[in-house]
């Protein structure tokens, strides 16, 4: 792979010289002594459409795509002017952004939810979320799963449990016990969660899921989250839906929509701020209320009929961020979800294509998908697969989560076809993987 740090030496030589005084875990994903030379991130400053391209000027075909959040495509017209347009405004807070309100409004009436708060990211969205579903519920414990992602907040950090008390289990420095007590951590899909949920629906506060895992895409288990929404309405149990990802990316509607199924809370980010940090809390006035106390109305004897828990941001309602959101919803809205369709439609063809290929060529390779987000399935030394389609131009990031935007055109997707399939054969070539031809 010398071929490869020598094309990115810039890259490499960036990510050194800095590494003193930036502290950055992405430089050290993966590390290993054999292949520390391969060991750094691709550092980019210019962007644009479906590509992006690095300091050592090379040009890559993004499937990264700001981790899940580019949907049109980098430097997207439309979304830049909307940019600039604002600055030309207020990029201030403090005040209250009056799109704030009109974005709350809208991602309401396009989600079926009920409320809408807006905080920094999807961690935060996130960490919200659950201390509402504690306040309304008045209990304690949590339930998430095993091969979800939900953001860094503490309480959901680790990949183990207790096999006797399904109690998450410390596993990560820093991340405390005493931190993970309240949380259970089941499989994901099992029967063993449900009988759990059951038993214990006097001290569980939410169930927490992705519902089609980012990490693991191919599982779509709809007659689950069925018993899940049954179970938890039953016993005053919040569900909450994190639709980070595959919000304003499986469709319009989301999850909810394609599943039929109504959350309790749902959490968005990525996608909706066109590129810019958002999160955002959505769903029933029941949890939502806990917010600012609930509906009340100037000129009468009303106010907050609910008790409110806390919570802040210095960012939560960026003018710029609003300003992002609105006109990624407005082109989004104008297609009536027919874009997202469309680009689902044509990443689910790409990985059949791709699947074929490896099939027939007996790659020990497969792509799975659920809409524009897919992941490569890599066994062994088929990892390498990654460094090759780095060193032929095509960019994943470490947590090898791919994205197609609706800047992927035939003719891009064509030419990431033929880098994918060259990558393979020269692994081939290489000595590092071998097929039965």
């Amino acid at each position: 792979m010398k071929k490869l740090y020598l094309k990115n030496t810039h890259s490499k030589k960036h990510t050194q010289d800095y590494r003193k005084y930036f502290a950055l875990n992405r430089s050290v994903a993966g590390f290993n002594l054999k292949t520390k030379e391969l060991i750094y991130t691709l550092v980019c400053d210019k962007s644009d459409g479906a590509f992006v391209y690095d300091i050592d000027k090379n040009e890559y075909i993004d499937l990264t795509m700001g981790f899940g959040s580019i949907i049109f495509g980098h430097n997207h017209i439309p979304i830049r002017k909307e940019i600039e347009l604002q600055l030309t405004k207020s990029w201030s807070v403090g005040p209250i952004s009056p799109l704030a309100g009109k974005l709350a409004e809208k991602i309401s009436t396009v989600t079926k939810t009920e409320r809408v708060a807006f905080f920094n990211s999807g961690t935060e969205a996130i960490m919200v979320a659950l201390r509402i579903a504690k306040a309304v519920t008045k209990k304690k414990k949590v339930v998430f799963f095993k091969g979800s992602y939900h953001g860094t907040f503490d309480s959901l950090l680790t990949l183990k449990n207790n096999p006797e008390t399904n109690i998450a289990k410390e596993s990560i420095p820093g991340v405390t016990q005493s931190i993970l007590n309240e949380s259970y951590l089941f499989e994901y899909g099992s029967e063993e969660s449900l009988t759990f949920i059951k038993k214990n629906k006097d001290t569980i506060a939410a169930v927490l899921v992705e519902p089609v895992q980012s990490r693991n895409p191919s599982i779509q288990p709809l007659s689950y989250l069925q018993e899940l929404r049954f179970v938890t309405e039953e016993n005053d149990i919040a569900f909450i839906f994190d639709e980070v990802i595959t919000g304003f990316r499986i469709g319009l509607g989301g999850c909810q929509e394609y599943f039929n199924i109504r959350a309790d809370i749902v959490t968005y980010g990525k996608v909706i701020g066109g590129g810019l940090p958002i999160g955002v809390v959505a769903g029933k006035s029941k949890f939502l209320d806990a917010l600012d106390g609930g509906f009340w109305q100037y000129g009468d004897d009303s106010s907050p009929m609910v008790k409110s828990t806390f919570v802040a941001g210095t960012f939560c309602h960026h003018p710029l961020a609003m300003a992002t959101s609105l006109k990624t919803l407005e082109i989004l809205n104008l297609s009536n979800g027919k874009l997202l369709h469309q680009l689902n439609s044509v990443t689910t063809n790409f990985c059949t294509r791709m699947n074929t290929f490896f099939t027939e060529n007996s790659f020990k390779i497969s792509i799975i998908n659920f809409g524009s987000l897919f992941r490569f399935i890599v066994p062994g030394r088929y990892k390498k697969i990654y460094s090759q389609l780095l060193l032929n131009g095509v960019y994943i990031w470490e947590g090898r989560n791919c994205f197609l935007s609706l800047a992927h055109n035939e003719e891009i997707i064509a030419a990431l076809e033929e880098k994918i399939k060259l990558s393979c054969i020269q692994l081939v070539e290489n000595g590092i993987i071998k097929t039965k031809n």
